[in-house]
């Protein structure tokens, strides 16, 4: 091989053995490698190393010239018929947009006209409107600007709604999402452009790809806890791969549901964006009344109740539906760790919102050895977070009005120790950050609690944590306290969750790549950066049958049709195991 590579730097190759072996190259990488991987291409370029050394082999072979020329041949048949796939072409149906807007025109949207209003998006849809790529971008500029110019508007609409702290606004729902968009906007062109697929001798000659196609209308049905960021971030995806788009935000959170449906209209084309709420009813009855139409999309966060109504109302209409709900999620503490840290992230991810996030760590399984100290750290960093009076100090959120019943009932009878907090004052929707001392019978271990009430649980091993998670509804979230990599293989391995954190909460949610989604009670389909686009988009396989002047000899092959003998049948077979 050594001799090979000094032959080939010094140029003392044999021309016709060196495109013979650059042809097996190729045939290498296209009839086994879908991708140009590292490894395949390594493996590829194997035999131009072997050139030299070969030759004065091959040379002597009466039948080497036609070895060669049945490889160049192979090579020029099975990329003759590949091509570079179209990229899609938009029309836009004037006449068909002029008459819709005819119809649609100042219409105010009310709990009464919400069938005119979703038939509205869909004539906009079905007349090509949403899709050039030239009008997504300009809808995302525009939902960009709508976050850039009103941020001071958005963030007091949470202050009001949810009591949200400054800093928690303003990345989630203000910086997160336009960094979102600016991803969407870099990447529209690549995650548009047709995906090609690698060759197939049963389909060959052809040029295949798979071409990302809008759904349609879609419903986007938001959640009180981030009202902002819940309604607008999967609308980017959903703006980026073409499709008109109706939201529903939740009248739990009235200032922010008033400022989506008077204020973003005006940043973005109301023919392709809708908004529908908040009105005078419940936000219930509202959720019923837009369930009644037919939609070919639909996007829910909220309960395992409320994404079971939807997903029975979609039924109907065979809509297909991506489910963001939730449940308890648990954290394993490890005896091997930095407790410190470790109680920091929890108490961080913990009382983040309120309490108020479907991937809130929400209960935990603490090594017996070190749960006392875990606690006292707890306490610690609760107090070091939000001081000795939360409710007056600025950093921690309020209690959604609707949820403050169901706390206070939870911590008048917690069936555990409290190591810090407690209080509440419904007046105000406060309730103090806690850490209860509990185990698996308590009250507070029964249901997704869904505030600052984090419970902390004594077991003796890993085992027996595993056993606890195991016997749950699958979590949206996982957390894993360890820095034993054989700890955390194990719990991975062992359980089933939407997420992972390891030596951390929440942060796995935030990385662009990773798609966020539950499995399970905790939801279904996943987005967030190409996720979303993902998320709204069909990828329709598209093939095209080469049409050669051979006389079907290769390219419409005789054994396919009937009537099939003992021949086609070898012929079938023999192709069955190269397939």
């Amino acid at each position: 091989m050594v001799s090979s590579v000094l032959h080939v730097l010094r140029g003392q190759v044999d021309i016709v053995t060196c495109v013979a072996a650059v042809c097996v190259s190729i045939l290498l990488l296209r009839l086994y490698s879908r991708k140009l991987s590292l490894l395949w291409v390594a493996l590829a370029i194997q035999p131009v190393l072997w050139i030299p050394d070969s030759t004065t082999w091959l040379t002597q072979q009466w039948w080497s010239n036609y070895a060669i020329f049945a490889i160049i041949s192979a090579t020029v048949v099975v990329l003759l018929p590949f091509g570079k796939p179209p990229r899609p072409s938009y029309d836009v149906d004037k006449e068909a947009v002029a008459a819709a807007e005819t119809k649609s025109v100042s219409r105010k949207i009310t709990k009464d006209n919400l069938g005119d209003v979703v038939d509205d998006l869909r004539a906009f849809y079905r007349a090509g409107l949403s899709k050039p790529l030239e009008t997504r971008k300009q809808q995302l500029l525009g939902l960009r600007r709508f976050f850039v110019e009103n941020e001071a508007a958005i963030i007091e609409a949470l202050k009001s709604d949810l009591g949200r702290p400054l800093f928690e606004g303003l990345y989630y729902d203000v910086l997160l999402p336009v960094s979102e968009i600016d991803h969407a906007i870099k990447n529209l062109h690549k995650w548009t452009a047709p995906k090609p697929v690698g060759f197939s001798i049963v389909t060959w000659p052809s040029t295949q790809w798979l071409q990302e196609e809008p759904y349609g209308v879609v419903l986007i049905m938001s959640c009180w806890n981030f009202p902002i960021n819940l309604a607008l971030l999967p609308a980017i995806g959903a703006i980026a791969a073409g499709n008109s788009i109706l939201i529903k935000p939740n009248s739990s959170s009235p200032a922010c549901a008033r400022l989506l449906r008077d204020v973003l209209p005006k940043y973005v084309d109301p023919r392709l964006l809708a908004v529908a709420g908040p009105f005078e009813c419940t936000d219930i009855e509202c959720s019923q009344l837009l369930l009644k139409h037919r939609f070919d999309h639909i996007f829910f966060t909220g309960s395992v109740r409320g994404g079971a109504a939807v997903m029975a109302a979609a039924a109907q209409y065979v809509t297909p539906c991506v489910m963001e709900l939730g449940g308890k999620n648990p954290v394993f503490i490890d005896r091997d760790v930095d407790l410190d840290l470790a109680a920091k992230r929890i108490v961080w991810g913990r009382m983040t919102n309120g309490g108020q996030v479907c991937i809130c760590p929400d209960y935990v399984l603490c090594d017996e050895a070190v749960i006392d100290q875990f606690c006292e750290l707890t306490k610690k960093w609760t107090r070091e977070f939000y001081g000795s009076d939360p409710k007056t100090n600025g950093t921690f959120g309020r209690i959604n009005a609707t949820q403050m019943a169901r706390m206070s009932k939870l911590l008048a009878n917690p069936g555990g120790t409290v190591v810090v907090g407690g209080t509440t004052d419904p007046a105000a929707n406060f309730v103090e950050p806690t850490v209860v001392l509990a185990g698996p019978q308590s009250p507070l271990m029964q249901e997704e609690l869904f505030g600052p009430i984090l419970v902390v649980n004594k077991v003796k091993n890993v085992d027996e944590a595993l056993a606890i998670v195991n016997a749950r509804d699958k979590p949206l979230a996982m957390y894993i306290f360890s820095n034993s990599e054989a700890y955390q293989r194990k719990v991975v391995s062992n359980t089933s969750a939407g997420g992972v954190t390891i030596n951390g909460t929440l942060f796995h949610a935030g990385h662009p790549g990773l798609p966020f989604g539950g499995v399970g009670t905790s939801g279904f389909g996943a987005y967030h950066g190409k996720h979303t686009f993902d998320c709204y988009s069909h990828k329709k396989p598209v093939l095209a049958k080469s049409v050669w002047r051979d006389g079907g000899l290769l390219s419409d092959p005789f054994f396919l049709y009937p009537p099939w003998d003992a021949s086609k049948i070898k012929i079938l077979r023999l192709i069955a195991k190269i397939m």
